[in-house]
């Protein structure tokens, strides 16, 4: 699944995760195993990330590490063949099999999807093309929304197995109007695979990619099948304890769910910077957003980073975390796979911080309960969250989740009122969101507590400090508009 939250506060929490401990732009290149070292066991210590990290440089491995547990029930430890589930990076590897098929010539992105599916019941079958699907504008949803998917997990095996889900969730908006993520569409983009190859999906990777690529660790198993060195992913629960996804981790299919190594992601890296799998011109047009979404390719991310062109893919669900980077200007190549939800993605953002030469934060307790409370959050637990957030009165980017949790709940408004006046308090570089934002909210909860006359003195110190903070400006607008 793809990361959410694109919101100025939410992209500014994630770099300033707090802490006082600093490596700092000073460090020097001979120094990188170190650094490396200390921003991946911070996370390990504190029970954020359990996993297998590996950093390259031109292909040459700078950074190797392994951290926790791949099974809690038989103590065995993570290493370096550990094979975790990497959700949607997945994805990338169905990208490279449809265009390999293009190369073939058994497809072309232009085609519709009703030359391979004739029997899919979509009235916009004919005007759905390959392409759409790979970009996610194809208006395609989610088969673990619908009604039936928890009920029939255990039988979906094979791709055919998925189809009778996604055929019963119709587009929802015409193909290349907008972009909407969608594991439906990489599903039936494995159909496709199939259809065009006559291989099923998993023997199509295991025969042309994987065996190319070197890649001897790899596989799409399913979870009751037998795996040598398979780790175990573990969500963390608001009391403490840790739960197992061996009932709740989607099966694996075309969208995601394979299972790999972190050595064997770097040998995929190389075979793409090589032409053992595409040529240069297909891997051009597939790293090239054409679609709706600037920074989303064919089944690959795009994005910038520190001046840097970085194309990958993350991957997430219960107990799976999973990020691939692969840094065009700079060389490097960074694969971080955990087997504890969330604790992958902040990993590789301190390392690509201090790949790039910026002070890296160090994590220490209250990131870790603030990652938890995230994780409730995302599942509901709002009081939880809370709780959690409030064991961290000193933290800044706590103070603040604590009083948004509650004005978000539609809770608790005045403790949330008090939160806030705290975090404005604090210093301005330990801030996660700016001070109009936190008026802002502050103004949420004196509506929530029906004190109109505070609330608009809010929204307008809000503005005070950001006239252009659009949020206020529609809150006061809303608050001054007589009710008919």
């Amino acid at each position: 699944m793809r990361p959410v939250g694109d919101s100025m506060e939410n992209n500014m929490f994630r770099v300033l995760l707090a802490c006082l401990l600093m490596v700092g732009t000073a460090a020097k290149a001979d120094n990188i195993e170190r650094d490396l070292d200390a921003i991946v066991q911070s996370y390990g210590k504190v029970g954020i990330f359990a996993g297998t990290v590996l950093v390259a440089h031109d292909g040459k491995t700078v950074y190797e590490a392994a951290v926790g547990l791949a099974n809690r029930e038989t103590n065995v430890p993570n290493r370096a063949n550990t094979r975790f589930n990497i959700g949607s990076i997945g994805k990338t590897f169905t990208a490279v099999s449809i265009l390999q098929l293009a190369e073939a010539g058994k497809l072309k992105l232009s085609d519709p999807i009703s030359r391979f599916l004739p029997d899919i019941p979509y009235a916009e079958k004919d005007t759905i093309t390959v392409a759409h699907l790979l970009n996610h504008s194809a208006g395609t949803g989610n088969y673990m929304a619908h009604k039936d998917f928890a009920a029939n997990m255990g039988k979906l095996r094979t791709i055919d197995a998925f189809l009778p889900l996604i055929y019963d969730q119709p587009p929802s908006f015409a193909a290349g109007s907008r972009f909407q993520y969608s594991n439906s569409g990489m599903v039936l983009l494995g159909a496709v695979v199939e259809k065009a190859s006559g291989q099923s999906y998993r023997n199509y990777l295991r025969d042309h990619i994987f065996k190319p690529a070197g890649m001897t660790d790899s596989s799409l198993t399913l979870e009751d099948e037998p795996l040598p060195n398979r780790s175990i992913g573990y969500t963390r629960n608001g009391d403490g304890s840790i739960s197992s996804n061996v009932r709740s981790v989607p099966p694996p299919s075309s969208d995601g769910g394979m299972r790999t190594t972190t050595r064997d992601m770097l040998r995929y890296d190389q075979a793409l910077k090589r032409t053992a799998l595409l040529s240069e011109a297909s891997k051009a047009a597939m790293w090239t957003p054409v679609g709706p979404d600037k920074e989303y390719a064919f089944g690959w991310e795009r994005k910038s980073a520190f001046g840097d062109t970085v194309i990958g893919h993350n991957g997430g669900a219960p107990g799976i975390n999973a990020v691939f980077r692969r840094y065009q200007g700079s060389g490097y190549t960074v694969i971080v796979l955990s087997n504890t939800g969330m604790g992958a993605s902040d990993v590789a953002e301190k390392i690509e911080a201090r790949l790039y030469g910026k002070p890296v934060q160090l994590a220490v307790q209250a990131d870790s309960d603030m990652m938890l409370a995230l994780d409730l959050v995302m599942r509901g637990d709002l009081r939880g969250a809370a709780k959690l957030y409030d064991r961290n009165p000193s933290h800044a980017p706590s103070v603040y989740q604590a009083a948004r949790t509650r004005i978000d709940g539609g809770y608790e408004a005045t403790e949330a009122i008090a939160l806030l006046d705290r975090y404005l308090r604090f210093d301005a570089a330990v801030q996660v969101a700016p001070p109009a934002g936190a008026w802002w909210r502050k103004g949420v909860a004196y509506e929530q507590l029906g004190d109109k006359a505070k609330a608009r003195a809010s929204y307008m110190q809000s503005l005070a400090l950001d006239p252009a903070f659009d949020k206020a400006k529609q809150a006061l607008a809303k608050l001054d508009t007589p009710k008919t």
